[in-house]
């Protein structure tokens, strides 16, 4: 149970993105819509195709993380483990949507796009529009359509993204932590393979939150470029690399955020394999000595610490690299 705590290092993380956010940052970054051209209206389409698609990518790889872990929790695991996994998800999944609940309490606060140009970006998007959205009290698919059908567009599936997010995200952190099971066997064997089961399960979560950074990454930029098609030509390059900063800033939240879960567990499962193999170099009673490192490849144990931390900067390096590098090949 006590394994649970590991939990409040990711809720750190996202409490410090908040403070950050709020404190930081400008809540309108006054980017005048004249920069947008004229007569090309269409072009607007572009940044729509890629936010719904990398929406709809994302909500799938959400929705799989989801998946798993209810499958590990309906497992055979104690009634305690039980609580404690579905309370955390729930929690974080609360975490994830208090600024969509804030932000229905007082609708004239600031929205997430605002730090890219509120002008900016409503003028770019209303030049867009949605069927069955004649006027602004219509109602459409996800609600009121609004002064700005396409705004409104953006607002919804922002809210419901948050909401998937937590869920996912929250999905990976128990995911994690319970791949911290131990197992009622009592023999050195038993634990051996309680441990490599372990290491196998850490590995899946490893490479689920790889993709769902990534494809978080690709949601983040997609709204975030949406209204750069229409961007003059002088001007592109300017207002890109302010995007593109800010894309910096996102994906070191999420590479934080995964790194957060996955480095204490992998410590754990780290220190557990190195008490084994104590325990297995121990001279037997016929006064012959183990070989620790072919028993422990034997059984699928040969990792070590340096290991554990290549396989988690290997997940985040590469978006970090292609963002600060200026090369976004997601979202360019």
């Amino acid at each position: 149970m006590r394994y649970f705590t590991i939990a409040l290092v990711p809720i750190s993380i996202f409490w410090m993105h908040g403070v950050i956010s709020d404190h930081i940052f400008a809540t309108d970054l006054a980017v005048p819509s004249a920069i947008l051209q004229e007569g090309r209206h269409w072009l607007e389409a572009a940044g729509r195709f890629r936010f719904i698609a990398a929406t709809w990518f994302f909500g799938a790889l959400a929705l799989l993380a989801v998946a798993l872990v209810i499958r590990d929790i309906a497992g055979p695991i104690s009634r305690a483990t039980r609580i404690a996994a579905i309370g955390t998800l729930l929690f974080i999944l609360y975490l994830a949507m208090t600024p969509t609940i804030e932000q229905n309490a007082s609708p004239d606060a600031p929205h997430v796009y605002h730090r890219l140009g509120a002008d900016l970006f409503e003028s770019a998007l209303s030049r867009g529009n949605l069927p069955g959205c004649s006027g602004p009290q219509d109602m459409w698919l996800l609600g009121r359509c609004g002064e700005i059908p396409v705004i409104s567009l953006l607002n919804r599936v922002l809210d419901i993204i948050n909401g998937l997010a937590g869920l996912g995200v929250g999905a990976l952190i128990v995911g994690m932590i319970l791949c911290l099971e131990r197992g009622g066997g009592n023999t050195r064997e038993e634990e051996a393979a309680q441990l490599a089961q372990n290491l196998v399960r850490m590995r899946r979560q490893l490479y689920l939150s790889s993709l769902i950074l990534t494809f978080g990454m690709f949601f983040a930029t997609s709204w975030m470029y949406w209204p750069l098609p229409l961007v003059m030509e002088a001007e592109r390059n300017a207002y890109g690399t302010v995007v593109l900063a800010s894309a910096l800033f996102t994906g070191t939240y999420f590479c934080l955020l995964i790194l957060s879960f996955y480095l204490p567990v992998a410590l754990v499962l780290d220190g557990r394999i190195n008490r084994l193999a104590q325990s297995a170099a121990q001279v037997s009673d016929e006064g012959e000595r183990t070989d620790v490192d072919d028993w422990m490849e034997a059984r699928g144990l040969k990792f070590s610490t340096s290991d554990h931390l290549r396989a988690g900067f290997a997940v985040t390096a590469p978006i970090l690299a292609a963002f600060a590098g200026g090369i976004s090949p997601i979202a360019l």
